[in-house]
C-alpha cells in the first residue's frame, strides 16, 4: 500500500479576465489576465519547506491495522520563522496595535468518519487519515485546533499523521489525500 499526503497553505487568489477582451474581435495569442491577491498581517513567516510538503508513508500491513486500529506514526512539522509579537498600526504611523499572543492552526480537506478524519482516495478501502499535534490533540477537518502561545523568533509545530480505520472492510491499495492548513494569529 502506498500512501501520500500533501499539505498546502491556503491562500486567496482571484483571477479575472477583463470584460473588454470579449468585446473585441478574437485574435490568436492575445489576451489580458488580471491577477489579484490579498496581503494579510502576520506575526511569523512560514519556512518554504513547510508550505508545501509531501509525506510518503511506508506500506502498512492490513494485519497491523486490524490489531492496532492505527497505522504507524508519521511525524511532520510546520516551521514558523522570524516571529514578532509587536504589530505596527498601519493607520497611525509610530503607533502599535496590541501584541500578537496566540497562533491557531486549522487543517482542512475531504472528510471521513463522520467528519472526524480526512478521507483517503485511491484503490484502498477502509482507511482514513488522522492528524494529532504534539500534545495529543486531534485535528478535525475544518475546525481550528487549540491556540499555541506565540514567542519571538522561530517556532516549530510538531504533528503526527496516522492511518485509522473508517468502518469499511479493509482492502489493499494505494491512497492519497491533499490537506490544506491555515494559520491564524491573534
Amino acid at each position: 500500500m502506498k500512501t501520500l499526503l500533501n499539505l498546502a497553505v491556503t491562500s486567496t487568489l482571484t483571477m479575472c479576465i477583463s470584460p473588454w477582451a470579449f468585446a473585441q474581435e478574437p485574435s490568436q495569442g492575445e489576451g489580458v489576465v488580471t491577477l489579484g491577491g490579498e496581503i494579510v498581517d502576520s506575526a511569523c513567516g512560514l519556512e518554504l519547506t513547510s508550505a508545501d510538503q509531501s509525506i510518503e508513508m511506508t506500506p502498512e500491513p492490513i494485519g497491523r491495522l486490524l490489531r492496532n486500529a492505527l497505522g504507524e506514526p508519521h511525524p511532520f512539522e510546520l516551521r514558523l520563522v522570524n516571529c514578532t509579537l509587536t504589530r505596527p498600526d498601519p493607520s497611525r504611523p509610530g503607533a502599535t496595535l496590541p501584541d500578537w499572543e496566540h497562533l491557531r492552526v486549522t487543517f482542512d480537506g475531504p472528510r471521513d468518519r463522520d467528519g472526524r478524519s480526512f478521507a483517503a482516495f485511491g484503490d484502498s478501502q477502509g482507511v482514513a487519515f488522522h492528524i494529532w499535534d504534539s500534545a495529543g490533540q486531534e485535528s478535525v477537518p475544518g475546525e481550528p485546533m487549540a491556540p499555541h502561545p506565540l514567542a519571538e523568533g522561530d517556532i516549530t509545530l510538531h504533528y503526527t499523521l496516522r492511518l485509522v480505520g473508517n468502518g469499511l472492510p479493509l482492502a489493499p491499495g494505494a491512497h492519497r489525500v491533499a490537506v490544506r492548513f491555515k494559520l491564524e494569529y491573534f
